[in-house]
C-alpha cells in the first residue's frame, strides 16, 4: 500500500512539473465538487559543525516541508461555501532532526490536514478535524519573501544538533549497555512558541472587519487558543500582525502568548517582529518563565533578475529558559537568508548561513554551532 501512495504522489508532481501547473483540477464522480490536487517537493543540502565534528546532510527542509494535498469545495451560492483539505507530508532526513548521530532519518506519510469547513462571507467560518488551531502561525507573519531559508522558528533548520561542551564527560554506559547523550540540543533551546499546532479540533474565524479578524479554537485533550488577526495595505505598504493566546489542557501544564507583525514598503524594505511567553504557574517546579524575541530585516528587489523576485534578510533571536527554567539559559541566533524566485517555473531557489550560541549558569563551555543550507522548493 504504501509503495502504492509512493508512486500516486510521485506521478501527480511529475504531471505538475510537465504542465507548469500550480495546481491540477481532478474529476469526480460529482459535478458539483471542485478538486484540486497541489503539493512541492523542497530539498536541500545542509553543512553543520558543532565545534566537535563537522558534517554533510541531505536534508527535506522543514520551513516549508515536501508535502501533497487535496483541497475539495462546492460553491452552493455566492456567499456559502462548503470545503474539504486533505494534506499529507513526507520528510526524508527533516532538517529539524538529523543530527552528527543520525544522519539518514527514513520518512513517512504524515497527516496535516485532514477537516472540512462551512465558509459563508457574512458569518465567518466553522472548520472540523485535523487543521490548524486558532494560534497556529501567529509567531511567523513574515513579509521578507525569506520564509522559505529562515523563520522565527529558527530551530527547523539544525533543530537535531547537540551543543558540545569540550569539558563534557560521557556517562557510563546503562545496564542495556547503551549510552544516554543528556546534552542539549537545538531544538531544546530554541522555540518559537507558535501556538498549538495543527490537532483535532474545531475552530471558528469571523469575517474581516477593517482588516481585523478574530479565530477561536477548542481542540482534543482540552486544549483551548484564540487569536486576533490583521492584514491591510496603506499607499502601497502592506502590514500583517497576530497576537494568540493558548491553553495546552492536560497536555502540558501552562499557558502562553505570542505574537508577530511584519511590513513591507514598496521599495522593497521590510521589517518583521515576534515574540511570546510561557506562564509556569501551573508547574510545580516552577521557574523562570520561558520567553523568546525575534527580529528580521529584509529587502525585495524585483529587477535584479528577469527570472523573478531576489529577496535579502538578516535576523537576529533570543530564547530564554525554554527547556530549563532555573538554570539562566540562554540561546542566541543570528543569520543571512537569500531567495531567488524562478516564477516562470514554479520553483524557488534558496540559501542561508545561520549561527548558535548557548549560555547558562553551568560550568559549561558551550561551542557555537554553524549551518549552513542551499536548496530548492518546486511547488504544483
Amino acid at each position: 500500500m504504501r509503495k502504492q501512495h509512493i508512486t500516486l504522489a510521485a506521478g501527480a508532481m511529475l504531471l505538475a512539473a510537465a504542465t507548469g501547473a500550480s495546481a491540477l483540477e481532478v474529476k469526480t464522480g460529482n459535478d458539483k465538487v471542485n478538486v484540486e490536487l497541489y503539493g512541492q517537493i523542497n530539498r536541500a543540502v545542509m553543512y553543520a559543525d558543532d565545534g566537535n565534528d563537522s558534517q554533510f546532510f541531505h536534508v527535506d527542509n522543514d520551513n516549508s516541508s515536501s508535502r501533497v494535498g487535496l483541497n475539495g469545495k462546492i460553491e452552493v451560492n455566492d456567499s456559502l461555501t462548503i470545503g474539504s483539505n486533505l494534506e499529507l507530508e513526507w520528510q526524508d532526513n527533516a532538517s529539524n532532526l538529523v543530527s552528527m548521530d543520525a544522519e539518514s532519518i527514513s520518512g513517512a506519510f504524515e497527516d496535516r490536514l485532514v477537516e472540512m469547513y462551512l465558509a459563508c462571507k457574512h458569518t465567518g467560518k466553522l472548520s472540523l478535524g485535523k487543521g490548524k488551531m486558532a494560534s497556529e502561525d501567529s509567531s511567523e507573519t513574515d513579509l521578507s519573501g525569506t520564509t522559505l531559508a529562515a523563520l522565527s522558528d529558527v530551530a527547523k533548520v539544525g533543530g537535531g544538533l547537540k551543543f558540545y561542551d569540550p569539558a563534557y564527560v560521557s556517562p557510563a554506559p546503562g545496564p542495556d549497555g547503551t549510552v544516554a547523550d543528556n546534552r542539549l540540543t537545538v531544538g531544546s533551546v530554541f522555540s518559537n512558541m507558535d501556538g498549538l499546532a495543527k490537532r483535532n479540533r474545531v475552530r471558528y474565524d469571523t469575517p474581516k472587519f477593517g482588516g481585523f479578524s478574530l479565530a477561536a479554537a477548542a481542540g482534543e485533550k482540552d486544549m483551548t487558543d484564540a487569536a486576533l488577526m490583521y492584514s491591510g495595505e496603506f499607499e502601497g505598504t502592506k502590514v500583517e500582525g497576530a497576537l494568540a493566546w493558548g491553553d495546552f489542557g492536560d497536555e502540558k501544564p501552562y499557558s502562553q502568548i505570542n505574537g508577530s507583525a511584519s511590513v513591507l514598503f514598496p521599495f522593497g524594505l521590510n521589517l518583521t517582529f515576534a515574540s511570546g511567553t510561557r506562564d509556569l504557574d501551573k508547574m510545580p517546579a516552577g521557574g523562570d518563565d520561558p520567553k523568546f524575541m525575534y527580529g528580521k530585516i529584509g529587502y525585495i528587489c524585483d529587477k535584479m533578475f528577469s527570472a523573478g523576485p531576489t529577496a535579502f534578510s538578516v535576523d537576529y533571536s533570543v530564547d530564554e529558559n525554554i527547556k530549563r527554567q532555573n538554570k539562566d539559559e540562554e540561546g542566541t541566533a543570528y543569520g543571512v537568508q537569500l531567495v531567488q524566485k524562478l516564477s516562470a517555473y514554479s520553483t524557488e531557489l534558496y540559501a542561508a548561513y545561520r549561527s548558535y550560541k548557548l549560555e547558562d549558569n553551568t560550568k559549561a563551555d558551550y561551542d557555537d554551532i554553524t549551518v549552513v543550507m542551499g536548496g530548492a522548493r518546486l511547488k504544483f
